[in-house]
């Protein structure tokens, strides 16, 4: 399987970095944590984790664009 498929499952350290960066998006933007906006959002941060990008400045600074974007 090529190497940009791989997906790495989420350990509780990233799930709670995730989560974090989840909520802080939704408040900041005012996104309804029920909305297609935020399971969208969701699924690409966590798409993002899982192929490498655990840092939280970039995790947010992804969170803004999609959000901004929308």
């Amino acid at each position: 399987m090529p190497a940009h498929l791989v997906r790495n499952p989420v350990n509780p350290e990233q799930l709670n970095l995730l989560r974090e960066v989840f909520d802080e998006a939704c408040a900041e933007y005012r996104i309804e944590k029920d909305s297609p906006d935020a399971e969208a959002l969701a699924l690409i941060l966590v798409n993002q984790l899982q192929k490498g990008a655990d840092d939280k400045r970039r995790l947010v600074e992804l969170a803004g664009t999609l959000a901004q974007a929308r």
